[in-house]
């Protein structure tokens, strides 16, 4: 019974600790070494990390951690040598520790050593240029020309194939089913660094908004649309010869558990307005009938502006 209440006791005490922020008395270097480096202690993380690794010299990972805690602390010789390792030793994902390692090369005055850094970045393909633009350690370098192109080239999303349903953003009255005056309004805007152009729609009772974007692998357009009324729809496509954005879902498994297949082709018209012109059938593609016909017109105000 005494072994165990002191049993007891000792889980309610470590609880305690656990509780409190301390890690327990039988935590391990390594658990006390992150612990250090979580609660911002520099210094002390630092110093743990150099005791882990002098056992363990090719931890790649207790390399990173210990450039992180002394790039923190301002030792940004001691951090550069630490990132250098932590590469030698295969750190994963390299392009993260050659990030840093050109943010502390930075901050040690070597600029060229540092944009050799981005430049193998960009040669790797790291789709991380509008970090590197907006990382203010790299101020001094965007007037350079090597510079502009290495963040150019690690920029997504730059393409023209990605500019290619541009002619669909705006704020737009939307006239569909015969009416006379418009039945909706829809807002299409790019979104996430031009990556995705989203489509806002509302029609009163009858609300929806669709997710549009370019794959680069399959050089194809993909839109996943989702209304109130509970129903999705996902079709991809291109740019015809004649520059409409046609769109279906007759080669995905979607149209044959449903058994109809969706085509929705937009189109610029006269005076710059957009018509959506969308189709369905129910036996393979033989005959089609128009589910939503709507133009959409630029609103007053943003034609104006």
């Amino acid at each position: 019974m005494k072994d165990m209440k002191i049993g007891m006791r000792g889980t309610v005490l470590a609880l305690a600790a656990v509780l409190a922020g301390a890690q327990p008395a039988w935590a391990t270097p390594q658990e006390d070494a992150d612990a250090l480096l979580a609660a911002e202690d520099w210094s002390a993380a630092a110093a743990a990390y150099e005791a882990l690794l002098e056992a363990d010299p090719a931890n790649a990972a207790n390399w990173f951690s210990l450039a992180q805690a002394r790039h923190a602390a301002d030792d940004f010789a001691g951090a550069r040598a630490a990132y250098e390792q932590a590469i030698a030793a295969g750190f994963t994902p390299a392009p993260r520790a050659r990030y840093h390692l050109a943010r502390a090369l930075m901050a040690l005055g070597e600029a060229e050593a540092a944009l050799a850094e981005i430049e193998t970045l960009a040669e790797a393909g790291t789709p991380i240029g509008r970090t590197i633009a907006a990382a203010t350690e790299f101020a001094p370098l965007a007037e350079d020309s090597r510079f502009v192109a290495a963040v150019e080239a690690m920029t997504p999303c730059t393409d023209p194939a990605y500019r290619a349903f541009d002619f669909w953003l705006g704020e737009w009255d939307v006239t569909a089913g015969g009416a006379t005056t418009p039945t909706a309004s829809s807002r299409i805007s790019a979104r996430h660094g031009g990556c995705v152009v989203l489509e806002e729609y509302d029609a009163g009772g009858y609300t929806g908004m669709s997710i549009n974007f370019y794959d680069s692998i399959s050089g194809r357009w993909h839109q996943s649309w989702m209304a109130n009324n509970g129903v999705p729809v996902y079709i991809e496509g291109n740019l015809d010869e004649n520059g409409a954005m046609v769109l279906t879902d007759a080669d995905l498994p979607i149209s044959a558990a449903t058994g109809t297949i969706n085509r929705v082709t937009w189109s610029v018209e006269e005076g710059g307005a957009v018509r959506q012109y969308w189709e369905t059938s129910s036996d393979g593609g033989e005959t089609w009938s128009v589910a939503f016909d709507g133009l959409y017109t630029r609103r007053a105000a943003e034609t104006s502006e």
